[in-house]
């Protein structure tokens, strides 16, 4: 507990002395640490996963850099420490560069997108989602001058089978579900 509390003082003193952290710090900061889940998706893996983009949905691909995918599982007693990282994650979210374009759920879960830079050039699109027993993710999508509408049609377009051929997307995947669920949370996103 004396660990637990000096390391909050710690990284509080650290956080005021170095200005507001930024998700880029944040997922630096946990790369090495084996709690978290990280993923990188190059663009280049996304082309592969589209099938028949229209021009508009190639042109937002064009403007996609990399997929940056994080996640902290919920563990069988590590309820405290998902609590001080989800806490953290959602600090690091109130900040104003986050602008907040939408969010929903309830009991436990929810969804929120963001993104920095301006409405008709985004440089960074960030999906957060959280739920109680699960854990948390945040995907970030890095690019230049990238639209929202342009963004969620790309999206769209990704048929979940062929997400789930680009390597590491289905382990990263079945490491989020729980144990038994694995399998079945795995087929059911294919479906």
């Amino acid at each position: 507990m004396k660990r637990t509390i000096f390391s909050l003082l710690l990284a509080s003193f650290l956080v005021a002395c170095g200005g507001d952290p930024s998700l880029q710090e944040y997922y630096v900061d946990n790369q090495n640490n084996s709690e978290f889940l990280m993923l990188d998706v190059p663009a280049s893996l996304l082309a592969g996963a589209g099938s028949s983009l229209t021009p508009e949905q190639q042109e937002a691909l064009e403007t996609v850099r990399k997929v940056n995918l994080l996640a902290y599982p919920v563990k069988e007693g590590g309820r405290e420490k998902y609590e001080l990282e989800r806490t953290e994650i959602e600090n690091i979210l109130r900040d104003e560069k986050y602008q907040q374009l939408m969010r929903f759920g309830g009991s436990g879960t929810g969804v929120q997108f963001y993104f920095v830079g301006d409405e008709d050039a985004i440089d960074e699109f960030i999906a957060y989602g959280s739920d109680n027993d699960r854990g948390f993710m945040v995907a970030r999508i890095l690019g230049n001058d990238m639209q929202v509408d342009q963004l969620f049609n790309l999206l769209e377009s990704l048929k979940p089978e062929d997400v789930m051929n680009i390597p590491g997307v289905k382990d990263f995947g079945m490491s989020l579900a729980p144990k038994n669920d694995a399998e079945e949370a795995v087929q059911d996103s294919i479906e």
